[in-house]
């Protein structure tokens, strides 16, 4: 005879609530949700979790991410298919929840090479988050009147990318201990370079959700799109590119501004990203 664990009720309190970043300004397609509202309660990490973010396998792939997330947010059935901003959203609602409310960022002076820590409010960066109003798009009337809608990459999309880009840079660092003519050298080194810009334009192929004619047609196949994007010129790369930039910051601030104690100096930290590999192993 089965008997019901008493304390089964007991496993899951959501002890924080948020929207997601997304907003249903870009629906998720079914299976990602549980529910159909971006409302989601946040429950702290268990004993597994913390398992998870110390496999560097499950943190290089984006498993461990997805796993924590899937058990710590119960509205969350797919965390493999949510966009970044929201993933970020949740890896620190999950800090919050967990009793962790600040994290230390260490950095240098840029003037004087100071080392120093900064101590960075995380409750403050979770009321502070920026939803999407509306989706981002981009007129090209030079071209025909296109019309390109933005979205931003999923987690399984930026863990597919980083790895790639993560072995490249890997290569590169380790050409330097070869002894190598310099044409040798030059040769891996272009290679690599081919391949890092080809993961780059398709980190740019990915932001674009859709294109519009002014027809009416409706581009969502990926290849139609790298290939259309593939023949523009510099200029409109380079404005599409802006533009996914946008839709990738979207959310939790990438900036902060800071000071430094030894000298004065006042200066912006950038891209900020919330690196589950140092994010959450500082808590550990």
């Amino acid at each position: 005879m089965n008997k019901m664990n008493p304390l089964s009720k007991y496993t899951k309190v959501e002890v924080l609530y948020t929207k997601l970043v997304s907003n249903n300004v870009i629906p998720y397609p079914a299976g990602v949700l549980n529910n159909e509202t971006v409302e989601c309660g946040i429950c702290a990490r268990s004993a597994r979790d913390e398992l998870m973010f110390n496999n560097p396998d499950a943190l290089i792939n984006g498993e461990a991410v997805a796993s924590v997330i899937e058990n710590c947010v119960p509205n969350i059935a797919n965390a493999r298919q949510l966009f970044v901003p929201d993933v970020e959203l949740l890896l620190i609602g999950i800090k919050i929840a967990t009793k962790e409310t600040f994290y230390n960022i260490e950095v240098e002076c840029p003037e004087c090479g100071h080392h120093g820590a900064f101590e960075r409010d995380l409750e403050a960066l979770l009321a502070s988050a920026e939803l999407l109003e509306e989706q981002p798009e981009l007129l090209l009337e030079e071209i025909g009147g296109l019309l390109l809608k933005f979205k931003p990459h999923t987690w399984a999309e930026h863990s597919k990318f980083s790895q790639k880009m993560f072995i490249e840079q890997k290569k590169a660092r380790s050409l330097e201990q070869l002894e190598l003519s310099d044409d040798e050298k030059m040769k891996h080194f272009s290679a690599i370079f081919e391949i890092m810009t080809q993961l780059s334009f398709d980190m740019t192929v990915a932001n674009i959700d859709y294109i519009e004619t002014a027809d009416g047609d409706k581009v969502t196949d990926r290849e139609f799109i790298a290939e259309w994007l593939g023949q523009q010129p510099a200029f409109i790369l380079r404005q599409i590119r802006d533009k996914a930039d946008v839709i990738n910051n979207t959310g939790i601030s990438h900036e902060m501004d800071v000071g430094c104690s030894e000298c004065g100096h006042e200066w912006t930290l950038e891209n900020l990203q919330f690196d589950p590999s140092s994010f959450f192993v500082q808590g550990f």
